[in-house]
């Protein structure tokens, strides 16, 4: 009949419930829908729960997990319901979640996440609530709205002079240095030119 994941089948998924170390066998790669929630599950959340192609709703919500939503999310291309609400997770929310163009519920309030949201029409439509409880984090539909990460301070632009800009500097440095020395030899040998040497001394002694 062929092996387990010929079937359709996860090899295995570790997890943590109440202290004790699970292992997962076997996981139908064709389940619509997980619902692990209030369960007290603890660790991080997996990579490989990216390879639930089919799953089309996923709640993981009121658990303990921590650590980085996996940006293995964005390859459940299905995926409509996404519930991730009351755990401790961190980090900012994965750019890849912009690609679940049939995601019509997303919850990920009560973390610690930060930085901006992933601007797409699915998460931008959703409720604020549904990103509340994130001091950090910014961005529509929050009200609270994101610094400019992409200005420079002045001191970074004055660094970033092309070379053809601080050659023009030093150019200009070089005049302004060499500037008063021309005139100023201009000027003496005017005086040498107009009147005599021995009045010139004597100008200079004094």
């Amino acid at each position: 009949m062929g092996d387990s994941y010929s079937l359709g089948f996860q090899p295995s998924l570790y997890v943590t419930n109440k202290g004790l170390h699970l292992k997962l066998e076997k996981i139908l790669r064709i389940f619509g829908a997980i619902d692990f929630s209030g369960n007290r599950l603890e660790g991080q959340i997996p990579e490989s729960i990216g390879l639930l192609k089919s799953l089309i709703a996923l709640d993981l919500s009121n658990n303990r997990f921590m650590g980085y939503i996996p940006s293995s999310l964005g390859k459940l291309t299905k995926l409509e319901s996404l519930d991730l609400s009351r755990n401790q997770l961190s980090g900012r929310i994965p750019q890849e979640l912009v690609t679940l163009t049939f995601l019509a519920y997303v919850n990920l309030s009560q973390n610690k996440l930060t930085g901006p949201i992933p601007q797409s029409t699915q998460i931008v439509g959703q409720n604020g609530s549904s990103f509340e409880g994130n001091v950090d984090l910014c961005g529509l539909p929050l009200e609270k709205r994101c610094f400019q990460e992409n200005v420079q301070p002045k001191t970074q632009i004055q660094q970033s002079k092309s070379p053809k800009q601080e050659q023009v500097l030093n150019w200009k440095a070089a005049a302004i240095g060499y500037g008063p020395g021309v005139l100023f030899g201009i000027a003496i040998g005017q005086v040498i030119a107009t009147y005599k040497p021995v009045l010139f001394f004597k100008l200079f002694r004094h």
